[in-house]
């Protein structure tokens, strides 16, 4: 059996054996672009190649940094010293009973809070018993007048028998020397001498009694003046203390205390009342050793009594505190320090300024005074003999220093704070250490520093010079670069940055 063999139609696919030569040739082609492509990317990186920018040169940082100065203006005049004070009372004085007895009238003031006057009776005590003391007295004087009286008769009285004593004895006498002269002729007996010579003795001895008689009532009179006196000395306790019976106050005060009521009896020596006086008052303020070296250095000092010998000078300082929304204020002078010198407790100086009217007048129906607890604020007004400098309060840097600008160096200078006002403080400047420096050509320094040193050398914006043109336009020419287009890049942080162009 045979087999036909058709003819194949044109329709037909090609053979197998043509596939492989176009995929050869679809590799090729992509290998012919990617060439190209990186061949146009070597060309045109060689052809612009690499740029460097210039180098930019940067201005030379001045030597001297600019800053802004103020003035150092020398302080004139008083400084205020502020502190915190309270109330305390001038003078308080308490009343005691200087006798016993049951009170039969009391004012009507002596109430705590009430106000009594200089020369008020405030009490009255049962006078009796002391009247009748006085009466007594007085009795007992007349008395002993009366017996100085009698004594006087009796002296007189012996005075005269002396008298006639001393005639006897004298004629005694002659006779017995008469009789004496007798015997001696034999004109008489030797008994009659002896008649006469007792005669004599008796004669004798009468007046010698009577001058005793007269020693004895001198004596007496003596006693009885020494009596009278006496008596006399009780009749003034008598009536010392009858009038001691009445109580009245001593000063014009407010009573802070009353401890006695009317009919109710008192022993001697009992404190019934306590009387604050106020003609004036004292503001107690503790300062500081720092604040009282401004006190102490203050001009016109003077040696107050009390202060352990210390002189304080008379400061003058004003009191002031609010009544809700009002301000009251009170001068004051510095009058003492309270003690012997600084309190253990608090380490600081108790001062006692005194207020002479404590009484503050804001209209002619308003005022207000000052009473006892109350916290006040303490403004003292002190003159210290020392070279003081007002300066800005921004000007004070950390560590209370600061910074002057003394012939176009700086200067780091340590301060004292001596007073604060608003936005200005008041400070003493430590001196130099060398001579070649001095605060009349100074000024104060107001603007911040990076980096402070002492000696850096400093000046103010007006004292620089202006850069000049050709230094302008250099400065121009290096920090401008323009491209190949016309326009100026931008300026980078570096000369030594490089750009892929």
């Amino acid at each position: 059996m045979s087999e036909t063999t058709e003819p194949a139609s044109n329709d037909s696919p090609a053979p197998a054996s043509g596939t492989p030569s176009r995929n050869v040739v679809s590799i090729v082609v992509n290998v012919i672009v990617s060439v190209a492509v990186l061949a146009a990317c070597l060309f045109g990186y060689t052809l612009l190649g690499e740029r460097q920018r210039p180098q930019r040169s940067k201005p030379k940082k001045s030597a001297v940094t600019v800053v802004t100065t103020e003035a150092l203006t020398p302080h004139k005049g008083p400084v205020q010293i502020e502190a915190n004070g309270v109330v305390v009372p001038f003078r308080e004085i308490r009343l005691a009973t200087e006798v016993a007895g049951r009170i039969i009238e009391q004012s009507d003031n002596l109430r705590a809070g009430r106000m009594v006057e200089a020369g008020e009776v405030l009490i009255r005590l049962d006078p009796i018993e002391y009247e009748l003391e006085v009466e007594r007295l007085r009795a007992q004087a007349a008395q002993e007048a009366s017996e100085i009286v009698a004594a006087d008769v009796g002296i007189e009285n012996t005075g005269q028998l002396t008298l006639l004593a001393e005639q006897q004895l004298r004629i005694a006498t002659e006779e017995r020397e008469r009789v004496a002269s007798l015997v001696k002729r034999q004109a008489a007996s030797v008994a009659e001498v002896d008649v006469a010579k007792r005669a004599e003795l008796s004669a004798r001895a009468a007046l010698v009694e009577l001058q005793n008689r007269r020693r004895e009532l001198v004596a007496s009179k003596q006693l009885i003046v020494d009596k009278q006196a006496l008596t006399a000395t009780a009749l003034k306790r008598a009536e010392l203390d009858l009038a001691r019976c009445t109580v009245k106050s001593p000063i014009r005060g407010i009573v802070v205390a009353s401890t006695v009521e009317e009919q109710s009896f008192v022993a001697t020596g009992t404190t019934f009342v306590t009387i604050e006086d106020t003609s004036a008052v004292e503001v107690r303020t503790n300062l500081t050793s720092d604040q009282m070296i401004w006190i102490w250095s203050s001009r016109g000092r003077v040696s107050l009594a009390g202060s352990a010998g210390v002189e304080i000078p008379h400061v003058p300082a004003m009191i002031t505190t609010e009544f809700g929304a009002e301000i009251f204020s009170w001068p004051a002078v510095l009058e003492r320090i309270d003690g012997a010198g600084i309190d253990p407790g608090t380490r600081t100086y108790p001062c006692l300024f005194r207020v002479d009217v404590p009484e503050s007048v804001r209209s002619s129906t308003e005022s207000r005074r000052l009473t006892r607890g109350l916290f006040v604020a303490v403004s003292i007004a002190a003159d210290p003999d020392r070279v003081l400098y007002q300066l800005p309060e921004h000007a004070i840097r950390p560590g209370n220093r600061v910074w002057l600008n003394i012939d176009g160096k700086l200067s780091i200078v340590p301060v004292t704070l001596v007073s604060r006002s608003d936005s200005t403080v008041i400070v003493e400047l430590s001196q130099p250490t060398t001579a070649t420096k001095s605060f009349e050509t100074a000024d104060v320094i107001v603007s911040p520093i990076s980096d402070p040193t002492e000696g850096m050398a400093v000046g103010t914006p007006s004292e620089q010079k202006p850069l000049g043109a050709a230094q302008m336009s250099g400065t121009s020419e290096a920090t401008t670069l323009t491209n190949d287009r016309g326009t100026a890049d931008e300026p980078t942080t570096s000369g030594d940055e490089k750009v892929q162009g």
